[in-house]
């Protein structure tokens, strides 16, 4: 079995917090997630780049010191500048098994955020084995945009915003129907979100006071970027987590004043198999002849 680095066995086994059986296959993709973070942090280090945890993630740090014991996964978030540069870096900085996926570096992968994966394992969600994309084990790397102050700019932004999203989902639509050679050719769906991006980009952050995670639906709230002035350590599992100076505003915004008080709730990415063993491929090939054990 593999250990991510971990040397405590006691992690891997299952028990309860907050009344919650965590099953010993949760912990060890939890594991594999830690050692997915681990390598986020080391090259954002070397590269002075600032990352911080996010919505459960940033709960889960706060409130219980790790996973929120229901959790599945790990949010992170950048800032729109440094996820740039890491996506520059990212093809010369990570080896295998680390991969960073992005609609430009997985042509089967069609979110407007980054995952970086572990390409020899697997996290495939349930009846979508499918498709093509990389699906091992991952971290979820959303981005912090400038959001411009000017509600009349802020209302051109979020129209161009919308427009440019009901194109490269007629894009993907259209891109799944051609053959793989011609979609490699043509690849309308990155243009297009090239050009979605750009919108993002015309707003500089020295320019405004408020940053948004406006690339994921469900986490568009405008927040100050003066809570990600400063970054603070805290305890995570067995590690440190980065969290912003902000937390309890970010908390407060997103999950209510009571946030320290636990509610269970379930995950955004609904069932996820699993698998720490084998890859993703070799797992997915077996879910589709039925011969998964």
């Amino acid at each position: 079995m593999k250990n991510f680095g971990i040397a405590c066995p006691d992690f891997f086994r299952e028990e309860i917090r907050n009344d919650y059986l965590v099953p010993a296959a949760m912990k060890r993709a939890w594991a594999c997630q830690l050692d997915l973070l681990k390598e986020l942090l080391r090259v954002c280090d070397k590269y002075n780049l600032k990352c911080w945890a996010d919505y459960g993630t940033l709960l889960g740090a706060v409130r219980h010191k790790g996973y929120i014991p229901w959790d599945d996964d790990i949010d992170m978030v950048m800032l729109r500048e440094d996820y740039d540069k890491l996506v520059e870096i990212a093809d010369k900085e990570l080896k295998h098994p680390y991969f960073l996926q992005t609609i430009y570096s997985d042509k089967h992968y069609n979110h407007r955020h980054a995952q970086l994966r572990n390409s020899d394992t697997a996290a495939i969600p349930e009846g979508d084995f499918r498709r093509k994309y990389n699906q091992g084990i991952f971290v979820d790397i959303f981005i912090l945009d400038s959001y411009p102050k000017a509600i009349k700019y802020s209302y051109r932004m979020v129209r161009k915003v919308k427009l440019y999203r009901v194109l490269l989902k007629l894009a993907i639509r259209l891109m799944n129907l051609l053959p793989d050679g011609l979609y490699q050719r043509w690849r309308l769906d990155s243009k297009v979100f090239r050009k979605y991006e750009n919108v993002l980009r015309k707003n500089r952050l020295e320019d405004t006071e408020f940053v948004a995670a406006i690339s994921f639906n469900f986490r568009q709230k405008i927040r100050d970027k003066a809570w990600y002035a400063e970054t603070l350590w805290v305890d995570f599992e067995h590690m440190k987590m980065p969290v912003p100076i902000g937390y309890d505003r970010i908390l407060t915004l997103d999950f209510g004043p009571d946030y320290m008080t636990p509610v269970q709730a379930p995950t955004l990415h609904g069932g996820l198999i699993f698998d720490t063993e084998k890859s993703y491929k070799l797992l997915r090939k077996e879910l589709r002849h039925g011969k998964m054990k």
